[in-house]
């Protein structure tokens, strides 16, 4: 597979993996694919914390399934969440943008079924169902999502040690860049390698989650805890996604 094969190809992993670890020789190509990564002054401003072990893996799903429950007792997270939830896959492909409701969340049985009417009324109205999350209803997606995490191969700590810090104003900017390079690298090789990767971010979007997660992995202060990655073989491709069209973020010479 060609790079360009890899950009295109390259998908957000939300379903199961084939179990099996992941092979000795295709991990030592992702951490490759990471130790190549662009930065300034060549500083390499990362560590990866790799998790294997039932131990931590039971740990970061115990912070996730917590923090799932919590969210859905949130009025913004909710309302911010709503914004790019798109109902069908004719709306995804209209809009170019966002992501499809019903691979995100399992909706409560109220809902299952319900005419996309009334779905576009409860996502637009989405902050005032948090009374459903003080009912339970995060406790539905909070148990899956804890799962995947508890059942992944391998995860991974993506890690920024602010420390190895640029010279220049611009220091924090460029340290940040060069993680999203990494995540890119890592993300380009698991799809050469039918790997899959998803995001899992609850148990890193509230400070006492990420200081939770810190301590429980021996990550010093001086470093920032980035994202989660859950990684495993596939079973089998997730097929189409969507992108804006060129002409809508693309200008020549000047924006118009």
């Amino acid at each position: 597979m060609n790079v360009f094969e890899a950009i295109t190809q390259r998908r957000s992993h939300r379903g199961t993996f084939q179990n099996r670890t992941i092979d000795a020789a295709d991990l030592e190509k992702l951490i490759e694919a990471a130790r190549w990564t662009p930065s300034p002054f060549n500083v390499q401003p990362w560590e990866l914390v790799l998790i294997q072990e039932a131990e931590g893996k039971t740990a970061l799903a115990e912070v996730t399934e917590r923090a799932i429950v919590e969210q859905f007792k949130d009025a913004k997270f909710l309302d911010d969440n709503s914004r790019w939830m798109r109902l069908t896959e004719a709306d995804l492909k209209t809009l170019g943008d966002g992501v499809l409701l019903t691979d995100h969340v399992t909706l409560p049985k109220l809902l299952q079924g319900a005419p996309d009417k009334l779905l576009e009324r409860v996502l637009k109205n989405a902050k005032s169902f948090t009374l459903l999350g003080h009912l339970g209803a995060g406790n539905i997606p909070a148990n899956e999502i804890a799962a995947q995490v508890r059942e992944a191969p391998l995860l991974m700590l993506v890690t920024m040690n602010c420390k190895r810090y640029p010279p220049g104003d611009g220091g924090t900017r460029w340290m940040w860049l060069s993680m999203g390079m990494l995540i890119q690298n890592v993300l380009l090789a698991a799809t050469a390698l039918e790997i899959g990767v998803q995001f899992v971010s609850a148990p890193l979007e509230h400070p006492t989650d990420r200081e939770r997660v810190r301590q429980l992995f021996n990550i010093p202060t001086s470093h920032e805890v980035i994202t989660l990655l859950r990684i495993g073989y596939i079973e089998k491709s997730r097929g189409d996604s969507v992108r804006l069209q060129p002409s809508e973020f693309v200008h020549f010479e000047k924006r118009e």
